[in-house]
Parts: structure tokens; sequence; C-alpha cells
């Protein structure tokens, strides 16, 4: 039976003529001469040579044009022997694949730019303009005769299972007025704020996200492997010979092309590794294993992948490990702790500010567990604040219980020694606890002031919040018993010199927003209403709004105003609720009717900015003096913070002279007692240290966030992000994190922009390392001596 061939010979036109290889020989018979094989359409003709014809039929592309070809004069025998074995090859019976030409799936094609990829990037279709249809990548060209479809099977699961769902998923969009994209996966709204079908979309997304992730993983190895597999050299024993050689040889040449003293290190290293027979002969420079350790910290993943790839020869996590812990990690003051904080005291600059430095102290909640040290044979996980404490806490609960039993720790003090005028954040020592109490807290602060003057540094300041015991171990310390206790005397230098007391700041401006979100506050004669916030973002956000499209409140947000418990713990919402521009906002629009309202948001704000001076320029470059650094003892500022103790006392004035309330109605007009009392110690203890620092030989200037306690707070998420998952770390795994990262600190490091809320991220600098600080040793663990 001979073989069929189906053209479309006529642009436009969807009626098929039937060729067969016997009638192209026909054809030739009656033209010995010329061959042009002619076919009759409803309206017109059109002559092909067989050699186009043939040309067609195995490229299985359609005719464009209508206009008649030129005849081309060939030799008939020997070209119907070639058309004939061209049929033959194609060895096919069936007409060709029209593609996909409806027109309801333009706005895909103008989506798409003609050009359909899957969800890992891989094109599986394309729009052809000439012929005004979309094929499959794959596509088969033919279509069997006896098959009903005009497409080929390729184009037709291309059509059902990708154009299709594609197409639904486009109209779905535009029928939805406003795109919800708190429901996709990459969105960053809260759970909390979604309803319930809301909450199983956004789990969709995020499944169908993963699964394309998983994907394009899935197509990437393979296409590496098979790269590798088709471009890859094996290296032989010779050839990584002779690239030794070619590295030698080349050694003295590199001394000036490479553009740090880092690089020419880890090019020596790289090529003495390569020389030797075994990884364990070669002794790691401490700049390679300085960068090997802070790698390792980022990502131990990404440290294990670069390792195991065979690309660099680096040091083993063993190795690593015994730099990380080259002494044991306890709970207790020990020498070895002092020798750390030294070190890195010394390397402080500048060297004669080095010592001033703040003492750090607050708590975290870790998970009750018991861990057996074999190297010193004792249980980790009880509670241990020294012996005196532990004594007392033992005869409170045999005296409560009738036994002497030791209890678990839930939570762990720190102190942390942060430096006035540089960069030293050091985790000194840690007191497994569980609860603290600030007659406990009283003789631990007095030992850490006590050791640290001892190690010849000046200690100027206690920072903390203001929990119940921190609030205690203040006034413990209120010789002229005024309530507000905001120093202390260092007992333990010649001139009894002061420390002051310093509640942070961050945690008063939250528990400031809190109490002003919680009830209606009242200050000479009008209300302080946070229902004037409610008002002002439901007028700036809403469909009533004045300005549409337009927003005076950018920062604004509902999680700002409707508070969760987790909320409340966030210092960026109350800084951004309780700022400048809210309160320009809120004049403009209420005026005078919300005028005690507003002057409370602005003297808040500048009040949070006194103490927030983090930058030499953020003044300038945000137009906000407040936040410039403290120069002058004559600075404007300390003007201002009296202002605000006078305006407490005006406004408790105030209230207390309201008839018809009882105390507790009149407590909840003010501001609570513990917030009252914070704002008076800071404002007290900054009035006198600022002036005492700026008159110190070499101070030109102060950065008032230096008295903060935001480096405890990112050493306590360092130290639940180490868990991954577990967020809930126990005692022992506590203190070997803490031994970890007093070593990467003291690694020299810059700032870098960090994803945190306003805080720096720290990142290893291999350009600016000076040659003698990269050639100091580290200490390391003997593998043969037991701590």
């Amino acid at each position: 039976m001979p073989r069929k061939l189906r053209f479309d010979i006529r642009k436009g036109s969807r009626k098929k003529t039937e060729l067969t290889a016997a009638d192209l020989k026909g054809c030739c018979a009656d033209k010995p001469s010329t061959v042009d094989a002619e076919v009759q359409t409803d309206s017109q003709c059109q002559c092909l040579s067989v050699q186009r014809l043939v040309t067609t039929a195995t490229t299985g592309m359609q005719t464009d044009s209508c206009e008649a070809q030129p005849i081309e004069t060939v030799d008939c025998a020997s070209q119907t022997d070639k058309a004939t074995d061209h049929v033959d090859m194609v060895d096919v019976q069936g007409k060709l694949c029209e593609g996909i030409f409806d027109e309801k799936y333009s706005p895909l094609i103008l989506k798409c730019s003609g050009v359909f990829k899957d969800s890992v990037g891989k094109i599986i279709g394309h729009f052809d303009s000439r012929k005004k249809a979309i094929y499959h990548t794959d596509c088969l060209k033919f279509v069997s005769l006896d098959s009903q479809s005009k497409l080929c099977s390729q184009c037709s699961l291309f059509r059902d299972n990708v154009l299709r769902s594609r197409l639904n998923r486009h109209l779905q969009e535009l029928n939805s007025d406003i795109k919800d994209q708190s429901t996709s996966a990459a969105s960053h709204t809260n759970f909390r704020y979604l309803t319930t079908p809301e909450k199983h979309q956004r789990m969709k997304n995020m499944a169908c996200t993963i699964q394309n992730k998983d994907k394009q993983i899935a197509y990437l190895k393979e296409r590496t492997e098979r790269l590798l597999e088709r471009d890859g050299i094996p290296v032989d024993h010779q050839t990584h010979s002779d690239l030794v050689s070619i590295m030698s040889k080349y050694s003295a040449t590199m001394e000036g092309i490479v553009s740090s003293p880092f690089m020419k290190i880890f090019w020596d290293q790289q090529m003495k590794a390569a020389t030797l027979k075994s990884a364990r002969q070669i002794r790691w420079h401490p700049a390679i294993i300085r960068w090997c350790l802070y790698l390792h910290h980022r990502s131990s993943g990404c440290y294990k992948t670069l390792r195991n790839s065979g690309l660099f020869h680096l040091p083993s996590e063993r190795t690593l490990r015994d730099y990380r812990h080259f002494t044991s990690s306890t709970t207790v003051f020990s020498k070895e702790l002092d020798n750390q904080l030294l070190q890195q005291v010394a390397s402080q600059k500048p060297e004669q500010l080095a010592k001033y430095v703040g003492v750090v102290l607050d708590q975290m909640y870790v998970k009750e567990s018991l861990v057996f040290d074999k190297h010193t044979g004792s249980l980790t996980g009880y509670a241990d604040l020294g012996e005196i404490n532990n004594l007392f806490s033992e005869m409170e609960e045999e005296k409560k219980n009738g036994t002497r039993k030791r209890p678990l720790a839930k939570c762990i003090l720190v102190f942390m020694v942060r430096g006035l005028f540089n960069s030293l954040k050091f985790p000194y020592v840690h007191f497994p606890a569980s609860s603290t109490k600030g007659t406990e807290l009283f003789p631990i602060l007095r030992k850490v002031i006590s050791r640290l003057t001892r190690l010849g540094m000046q200690v100027l300041t206690v920072t903390c919040d203001g929990a119940s015991e921190n609030r205690l171990l203040f006034s413990l310390h209120d010789e002229k018993n005024d309530k507000t206790a905001y120093k202390m005397k260092n007992v333990y230098t010649r001139s009894n010199d002061s420390i002051f007391f310093i509640s942070d700041p961050s945690h008063l401006i939250k528990t400031v927003r809190n109490c002003f979100s919680r009830g209606k506050l009242w200050c000479n004669g009008q209300l302080i209403d946070w229902q004037f916030l409610i008002q002002l973002y439901e007028n700036n956000t809403g469909r009533d709004t004045e300005t549409p499209g337009l927003s005076i409140l950018h920062k604004l947000k509902y999680e700002h105003l409707h508070l969760t418990s987790f909320s409340k713990m966030r210092v960026d919402l109350a800084v951004q609720t309780l700022s400048e521009s809210v309160s320009k906002a809120l004049a403009l629009k209420f005026g005078d009717k919300a005028r005690e309202t507003t002057n409370f948001i602005e003297k808040m704000d500048h009040f949070f900015d006194c103490f927030n001076v983090s930058s030499f320029t953020a003044g300038k470059e945000k137009r906000k003096p407040f936040l410039a650094p403290y120069h002058s003892c004559n600075d404007f500022r300390f003007k201002f913070l009296e202002e605000v103790i006078s305006y407490l006392d005006q406004w408790k004035e105030s209230v207390q002279g309201r008839t018809g309330f009882s105390v507790e109605q009149k407590q909840r007009m003010v501001l609570s007692a513990a917030t009252d009392n914070g704002i008076r110690i800071i404002v007290k203890s900054f009035l006198e240290l600022v002036p005492l620092l700026l008159r110190i030989e070499g101070v030109t200037a102060f950065l008032s966030e230096k008295l903060s306690q935001d480096p405890l707070e990112k050493f306590f998420g360092i130290q639940r992000q180490q868990g991954r998952a577990n967020e809930n770390p126990t005692v022992a795994q506590v203190l070997k994190n803490s031994q970890s990262l007093r070593v990467i600190n003291s690694i020299w490091i810059k700032d870098l922009t960090g994803n945190c809320r306003g805080c720096k991220r720290k990142s290893y600098d291999l350009e600016s390392v000076n040659l003698s600080d990269l050639n100091k040793p580290l200490p390391k663990r003997r593998r043969n001596h037991s701590l």
C-alpha cells in the first residue's frame, strides 16, 4: 500500500488534498522535461516543484504564500527517485499537525510573549506567528489519517494539561477586583489575620510552591549531572601532578595578582594541601581557621557541601570543634572567661577608652533537662545562682515542703559586658535558675562588678528591663530613700565611682504604648485616647477617605492598632505608632480635639530618639536633630528630658485633683507606676552620666544606643536559632552555643545591614584585615586532654 502524505497548499485553508508517490511518478511521466505538481483547491491552485513538495513534507511546514511558485527544471527520473526516497524516509502515514489556534488563548500568548515555560523554566511550547498557532516543543508534526483530531498527541496533551489550566487561572485573576496577596506563598501576612478559607488557600499555595521548588532542584540536579557526564574531565594522577607543578611554577607571580593578604594565604594553603598525601599532615594557618569558623557558624550545611565537593581543601569539623571549645563551658566564674574577655578588650579601639564598659543583664527561658557531662562527671541543668543563693533556696524549699530538693532550671540569667565607646559585646557569665528575685540578683551583680574591676575595667552602667526583680534590685541600692534609686557606688574602687542604673529604652517605649492602648488616659482636662489613632487609620485607608490612593501614614497598619500578645512585644510597632508623623497627622485631622494625644505622642517620640542615637549621620539623613550624637554638656536634649519629668509630675497632679473617681480609676488615667519609675530612672542617670563621659580625655562624642540591652536580646535570638525548629534550648545547649559565639565574635568582623529590625549583621571582612592580625594563633583544645 503506498504511503500517503497530506499537505495544506493554500494559505488559510483547512482543506487537505492527498498525494501519493505514484501520483508523483505519473506527473513526471506526463512531463519529461519539467515536473510540476498541480493541486486543485476550491477556488485557486498552486504549483509546486517536486523538490519543494518533498521539503515541505519532510519538515512538516505549510506554504505561506498563495502566489504561484516558479517551476524548477529538473531531471524527471532522478528527481522522481529522490522524491520517492524522501517519502519513504518519512515512514509515516498521516496529515500535518495544525497546532492550537483558538482565540481564547490569546491572553496567555501576550502574557508569556509567545514562549511557554514550566515551573523550572524549561520551554515546553511556543507560538508560531506565521501559522498563528501554538505548538508543543516536541510536536510530532503528523497526525494519523484515521484520527479525527487535528492535533498530534503531544500538542493535544499540552492543550488539555497546560493551556486550559493556565487559562482558568488567568480568568480567575481577572474576575477578582483586587488580587489578594495575603494568600500567596510569598506573603508576609501573619496567619492570625487570615480567615479559615484564606489559611487553607495559603497552605495550598505554599504546597504548590514547595512542589515547584522540588521540581526545579531535581531538574537542575539532572542538568548538572548531564553536563558533568558530557563535559567533565576526570583528573587522574598525572593531571593532578601537572596542576600542582603549574601552581608551584606561578606561585611567585601570585603575589602581584592577589589584592589582600588573605588571598595569598589561601592560595599557599591550597597548594600545600594538594601536595600532601593526607590532609592530616597539614597545619592550617590561623587566618584559614578563622574564616572556616565563621563560614561554619553561618551555615554548617554550606561548609559540609563545600568541603565534600573536593573543590577546596578545608579543615574538618572536628578540627573546628577543637578551636571553638578550647575551654569547658561552665555556669560559674572562671579564669578562662576572664582571659577571653581581656583578649577581646585588648583588640578594641581606641585602646585608652576600651576599659569603660557597662553591664547588661536579662533572662531567657530554657527547657528543663539534665545532661551528664562526661568531662567533669557532673549533671548540668540544675538551678545554680551561687553558693549563698543556693543555700537559701534549699532552706526555703525545706521549710515549705520538708525536703531539700534542688530545682531544675527554667530560665538562664546572662550578664553581658558591653563597651561604651566600641563594639565589645561579651556574654560574660550564665546562671541557671528556676526563678529569680531581686535579693538573689544583688550578690551576683556585686561579684560581677568586683571581678570586672579587678580586671582593670571601669563599670559605669547597669542596664536591664523593668521586671519586678530588677526594680527590687535597684531599690536595694537606695541610700536616700527617695523611691527612685538611679545609681550606686562602686565600693571596689578607691574613689567610689558611681555606677548608673539604666532602664532599657526599648522596653520603656513598649510599656508606654501598652498603657496608651489599654484605656483612656487623662491629662490637663483632655483625654489621651487610643480611638483617635483607630479613626485616623480608618479614615486614611477606608473607602470614605478624602484622598483615595494617597496615604499620610504609610507605616501605620492594622497590626499597629489591633494588638495581640505577640505584637505587644515588638519594639518597631511601638516606635512607629508613637512617632512624629502620627502626631502631625492627628493634629491635621482632629486639631485641638486631640491636642493632648498629639502632645503625648510627640514627647514620647523625642524621648525615645534621645536614647536611640546609633549613628553619626542619622540625624542629618533623617532630618531629626534628636538623633544627632552628643558632643556637648549643654546639649538641648538635656533640657528636654528635664521637661519630660516636669510633664509627668504635672500629669499626676492634674489627675489627683479630679474628684468623683476612685484610686484605681485615677491610676488608669496615668502611666503605670513601673513605667513612670523607669522613665525617671533613665532620665536622672542619663543627665549625670553623659556629661561625665564627655569629660573623659579623648572622648569627642557619645552614642546613647550603647546604653540599651539590644545586643543581649540579639544574643538570645541567636541562641534560639541554633536549635533550628527547637526554639527552647536546654541549659547545656546554651552553654555550648555561648562558648562558640564567644570565639566567633573574637574574629575581626565588620557590620553589614542585616534582616533584623533596625539592627546590624556582622560579616567576616577579608579585605581589611592586617597581616599581623591574621598571623595571631588561636587557642585549641588538646584531644588527649580531658576537660
